[in-house]
């Protein structure tokens, strides 16, 4: 279960870095066929990632792929914290629920009463909520929700179109999160590299993967997830905050066990 919330460490700012990889987005595999679907392709891709430097998951939910199934085999493969994102389509809420996931990403801008049994649903079962941010808009909302929370929360910043992978739109959306919040940040297509330097820079995580790009650089497609990662926990050592182990992140999260 995650730490009460007087023990929770979400706020802490480690020496390191907690490196997420999100192996598989909603993609086609006909389009990409280097891009791991189903629960033993994203087990191994997981697997090959950890072993370079990811010590978290993000799984999303597919059309064509059961999340319970995949999370399963992930577990079953790796030490990695699994974290799904809880979207309001393609699976039911409940599925998600009891996927075996320790971390449910609720995103901020969903409908209320989806994410009131989110919240209510992950609390009953022991598992941890962070939160998805996609605009600066949606800050004022989070830091409603997290004052009902009570603890300091863990925030992902997707970089996209509503939020510019620049310094000025890191700082500005990192100065508006709740006091204390943990953040990871991730950036879509040809953000992804700024959004990994701009993260070190503020003290926060880093997410990457095939989820979020197919591009090592302009016009170099990517060759597997692996390669995202070994080179995001590169620059995280070159920025003297190198990658955390699984164990390590379980206690940035208040996770047990």
């Amino acid at each position: 279960m995650p730490a009460s919330p007087a023990e929770s460490p979400a706020h802490a700012s480690p020496s390191g870095t907690v490196l997420t990889v999100a192996p598989t987005g909603s993609h086609a595999k006909a389009d990409v066929p280097a891009l791991p679907v189903g629960s033993e392709e994203v087990a191994a891709a997981v697997a090959a990632c950890g072993r370079v430097g990811a010590s978290v998951v993000d799984l999303e939910p597919r059309h064509d792929t059961s999340v319970p199934d995949v999370v399963g085999a992930v577990r079953d493969r790796t030490d990695l914290v699994v974290r799904v994102a809880a979207y309001a389509r393609s699976e039911t809420l409940r599925t998600l629920l009891d996927s075996g996931a320790q971390v449910l990403t609720c995103p901020v801008n969903a409908p209320p009463e989806f994410v009131s049994d989110l919240r209510e649903g992950a609390r009953q079962r022991g598992i941890a909520v962070h939160y998805e941010v996609r605009d600066p808009a949606e800050l004022p909302r989070l830091r409603e929700l997290c004052e009902q929370d009570g603890f300091p929360p863990h925030v992902v910043l997707m970089c996209g179109a509503g939020l510019p992978a620049t310094l000025g739109a890191l700082a500005e959306a990192v100065a508006g999160l709740p006091p204390r919040a943990g953040f990871t940040v991730a950036g879509a297509e040809g953000s992804a590299v700024p959004a990994l330097l701009g993260s070190l820079a503020a003290g926060g995580h880093v997410r990457v993967g095939m989820a979020d790009t197919l591009e090592y650089s302009s016009g170099v497609p990517v060759r597997d997830n692996a390669q995202l990662v070994a080179r995001a926990a590169g620059v995280a050592k070159i920025a003297q905050r190198p990658p955390l182990s699984p164990d390590h992140v379980r206690g940035v999260f208040g996770l047990s066990g």
